[in-house]
């Protein structure tokens, strides 16, 4: 009877150690994922807090529209 029953749990053992493994994956990727959003939260702060920041955006969008008037007048 005891032999039955080892059969029995080793199907049950490998689910158990499968499952611990996704489980061990899916942190380990969700931790990935956290550091990442602390370190772009991190960069937009420090974006934000820079003085010449809104300065520094409207320049390059002023650039962008220019250059992008460029391109399609030469295309035309």
């Amino acid at each position: 009877m005891k032999t039955h029953t080892a059969v029995t749990a080793i199907p049950e053992m490998i689910i158990i150690v499968v499952a611990c493994i996704i489980w061990v994956v899916r942190a380990v990727r969700d931790h990935k994922q956290a550091v990442k959003d602390i370190a772009r939260a991190q960069a937009w702060r420090e974006v934000l807090n820079d003085p010449s920041y809104l300065e520094q955006r409207r320049y390059e969008e002023r650039r962008r529209v220019v250059d992008e008037a460029r391109a399609h007048a030469a295309n035309r």
